[in-house]
């Protein structure tokens, strides 16, 4: 084999494997939501979280077991020195209320870990949308450069020719100057929806090396205002969570009241015999703590319960009007969206009627190639517009899905 052939043989070698590495794998919509909901840091932030809300009612509840220690004294003395166990008789339900607002406190953020994942949903939802749109934009920026490239050229052909003057190749120019430009934004916004895809999807890959799946399906459902707002009211995981906090909050308040109240306790100690105990002794007995004095560490803690209880009602209020005025803004924005589908349907319509007979032309050579690359470009442009009108319609029902506390699940591929 010569030196030649084996350098030919080695550059298919290579470059076949370069074209296997490229290959791009399909990813659907909900597949790309799976591997969001399964890698955002923002679900092991909120399973944290939630141990840490765990271990704090765990926390709370230890005070309702016996307390044991042992105590030795150097030198040994036998009164002080020994076991002693002690156990919480009754305290006015101040431990009970401490308990009840760290179990309160944990559904708050078990309902936090929803909103996180509604937020990744939807996040993942537009990120994918917006990546398809922005790919149609680039492509028919494309066009739109070849389109300006033929116009270029007739003009420079009609100015040797002593047709047009000089001013209009400079125009051509400077057209095919600003459809590259375009077409550099264009291409530069889609890497940067692939980015923010890549980021929702937390891919640490370098490259993203994923083809979407192209779709002209709609999410066409049937919305009525109030009833959307009254399910958002009933559904949302934010009202839920904060709901929660309401609780915790008012039995903080009632556990910072009774701290007010005396401590019934129990008492059992096994003293060692040394000095000061000529024999080893078993005690038991009850006793009531009378808190006194503590520097209106008490007052200040009620005034803290109270004013938190006073800032979570009015964080609830304030959410649940955001809301109604974020459905009602969706409503808008979704009409707005089924009608800009209708017009950009009819005009890349149109758009193809007019590639079709350009098209026809062409091949009958009774059209250049200008007018077939004007058809092209006018039609990717139309199509371009048509798909983003789709996907911001699918955006928005997404959108009042999640307003409304209806966000659907990714299904199983």
């Amino acid at each position: 084999m010569s030196y030649k052939a084996l350098l030919i043989l080695l550059s298919l070698f290579f470059g076949l494997n370069y074209a296997f590495a490229q290959e791009r794998e399909p990813l659907t919509l909900d597949q790309a939501i799976g591997i969001a909901l399964e890698n955002n840091p923002a679900i092991a932030i909120s399973d944290a979280t939630i141990d840490i809300s765990k271990a704090g009612v765990k926390n709370a509840k230890s005070i309702y077991y016996p307390q044991i220690s042992s105590r030795m004294i150097v030198p040994f003395i036998g009164r002080e020195s020994g076991f002693f166990l002690d156990q919480l008789i009754y305290d006015f339900g101040l431990t009970s209320n401490r308990v009840k607002s760290k179990k309160a406190i944990l559904k708050s953020t078990e309902f936090d870990k929803e909103t996180a994942e509604d937020d990744i949903i939807l996040s993942t939802i537009i990120s994918y949308y917006t990546v398809l749109s922005e790919r149609h934009i680039a492509l028919a920026m494309e066009k739109k450069i070849i389109k300006s490239e033929r116009r270029l050229e007739q003009a420079e052909g009609f100015f040797k020719s002593g047709r047009v003057p000089q001013i209009e190749v400079t125009k051509a120019q400077v057209n095919l100057g600003n459809a590259k430009l375009e077409q550099i934004a264009a291409q530069n916004n889609f890497e940067i929806a692939k980015v923010n895809l890549q980021t929702i999807m937390a891919i640490e890959d370098s490259s993203f090396n994923y083809e979407l799946k192209d779709s002209t399906e709609l999410s066409i459902s049937p919305y009525q205002l109030e009833e959307s707002i009254i399910q958002a009211l009933g559904s949302r995981p934010e009202l839920k969570s904060l709901e929660s906090q309401k609780v915790a909050m008012r039995a903080n308040l009632n556990a910072s009241k009774k701290e007010f109240y005396p401590e019934v306790f129990g008492r059992t100690a096994y003293r060692f015999e040394g000095e000061g105990a000529q024999t080893p002794g078993f005690i038991v007995g009850v006793g009531v703590k009378f808190p006194i004095f503590e520097g209106f560490s008490r007052f200040a803690k009620v005034e803290d319960s109270k004013a938190n209880l006073r800032l979570t009602k009015a964080e609830l209020r304030s959410t649940k009007a955001g809301i109604i005025s974020q459905i009602k803004q969706l409503h808008l924005d979704l009409h707005f969206a089924k009608e800009n589908i209708n017009v950009t349907k009819r005009t890349r319509e149109s758009a193809e009627q007019s590639l079709l007979l350009a098209r026809e032309r062409y091949k009958l050579a009774r059209a250049s190639s200008v007018e077939l690359a004007e058809a092209e470009s006018l039609y990717a442009t139309s199509n371009a517009k048509y798909m983003q009108a789709i996907y911001n319609y699918n955006i928005n029902i997404a959108r009042l899905q999640r307003a409304t506390g209806e966000v659907d699940e990714p299904q199983e591929q």
